[in-house]
């Protein structure tokens, strides 16, 4: 590959790009990924952290280059190395292009009411945008041998078993491109914990070794093992998950800022036009954060006023953190709007007056293992063994399957009644009563 660029990061120093990526950069969907925030609630209490979907996304492509480079380097034609080197970075660059406005408060609060998520929207993106489509018929399909459909099919898929690049080449199988990309220590993973550590200032993730991990994984049939002398990485790693989730992803200020942008997108759905944009990928490209900020409408909204004027309109009224298994989770994940209706019976009850939005319920669940499911992770052994070690195991011990935030929020209009409902909520959590059974 030649005719490239280099790009100035503060993350990763210099990224490398070519011709056929510059093509899809300067594409209108991708482009667009500098309207977008990477956390977009998190700069209310984090003021440094403004990064974009536009920035994450080339350093996951750096990233994800690095591992192809490392794991393609022997048993393998030079022209087929550097055929995966192409596809693995590629699927990096474009695995964030269905990205709403507001990132994953946009996909919380309007795609998964539609049954869709970013990635899904991305696959479609990649498939029907003609920008994009025109950049793989010039520059990508002939050289690399790979399809837009393939693509598209490849951030789409949620799974190993829907992957589409399944041929082998050399001594590899393309299967393990899946696992520099959605593996329990991606690229993805690894840009996000080191350039959301840097933005916020929280550096759980500065000083991640990440490439000893690019370094010292082998190409095992159709996975990627992890040489047990790197094991030490990947519980920083997750450690380091861990902690970005508790103190900066799930915390509380961001999380009531959640709700508000949640609210602001569900009343304006059909004025900005999203149900037709989630269907055409050329109107899905005018949707950013300014787009929804600056419209008319949204303007008008009390939400809009709180976001503007950085006023947090909830305050905490109760606050639970603790580990949990599936059965807890799953209960939880049920028993969420019985809860809320419960509290706000209460509240009805203790002050008279009848508001559905005085109170919210956040229980944002935090899946501990990167997978977002239960997996194992391939360890070889200096004896040449290969072991399946549960991904949640570090040297501090077993992490639980995941960890419950449950808070009650009370709309800053009503703060005089906050300490009587934060008296009556801790009783209810304190008691055997009937909110007992769901933890």
């Amino acid at each position: 590959m030649k005719h490239s660029v280099i790009i100035k990061d503060p993350v990763h120093d210099y990224i490398k790009v070519y011709e056929h990526e510059r093509c899809l950069i300067d594409t209108a969907p991708f482009q667009r990924l500098r309207r977008v925030l990477q956390l977009p609630t998190s700069q209310y209490v984090y003021p440094s952290a403004t990064h974009t979907r536009f920035a994450h996304s080339l350093g996951v492509m750096h990233v994800a280059g690095v591992f192809a480079e490392s794991l393609y380097s022997e048993g393998i034609e030079r022209s087929e190395a550097s055929r995966l080197y192409a596809i693995s970075r590629l699927l990096a660059l474009l695995h964030d292009v269905g990205h709403g406005p507001f990132s994953h408060t946009f996909e919380d609060h309007v795609l998964l009411r539609y049954g869709l998520n970013h990635e899904v929207l991305g696959g479609k993106i990649v498939r029907e945008h003609p920008d994009i489509v025109r950049c793989f018929e010039k520059y990508i399909e002939k050289e690399f041998n790979v399809t837009v459909e393939q693509l598209s099919k490849s951030i789409e898929a949620p799974v190993l078993e829907a992957w589409p690049f399944r041929s082998k080449v050399g001594d590899y199988s393309e299967s393990s491109l899946y696992y520099i990309i959605k593996g329990p220590y991606s690229a993805d993973i690894i840009d996000y914990l080191l350039r959301d550590s840097y933005y916020t200032g929280a550096n759980y993730g500065l000083g991640l070794d990440w490439t000893r991990l690019a370094y010292h994984s082998k190409v095992i049939g159709d996975t990627i093992a992890l040489e047990y002398k790197a094991r030490d990485v990947l519980d920083h790693l997750l450690l380091a998950r861990l902690y970005m989730f508790k103190t900066v992803y799930y915390h509380k200020t961001s999380r009531a800022f959640d709700k508000v942008l949640g609210s602001i997108l569900q009343k304006v759905e059909h004025s900005l036009k999203i149900p037709e944009a989630i269907e055409n990928p050329e109107l899905y490209t005018e949707l950013d954060d300014d787009y929804v900020l600056a419209n008319p409408e949204v303007r008008k909204l009390e939400e809009t006023k709180y976001v503007l004027r950085r006023e947090v309109p909830y305050k905490l009224v109760y606050e639970i953190i603790q580990p949990l298994e599936r059965v807890s989770a799953a209960l939880i994940k049920v028993g969420k709007s019985l809860i809320e209706s419960i509290i706000g019976e209460a509240f009805i009850r203790l002050t008279g007056l009848s508001d559905p939005n005085a109170v919210f319920v956040d229980s944002p669940r935090l899946p501990t293992n990167p997978m977002f499911e239960e997996t194992e992770i391939s360890l070889l052994k200096p004896d040449g063994t290969i072991t399946r070690t549960p991904i949640r195991e570090t040297v501090a011990g077993i992490m639980p399957h995941e960890v419950n935030f449950f808070r009650v929020y009370l709309h800053r209009k009503y703060s005089e009644h906050l300490d009587k409902l934060k008296t009556h909520v801790a009783s209810l959590f304190g008691s055997s009563q009937e909110l007992r059974p769901f933890y």
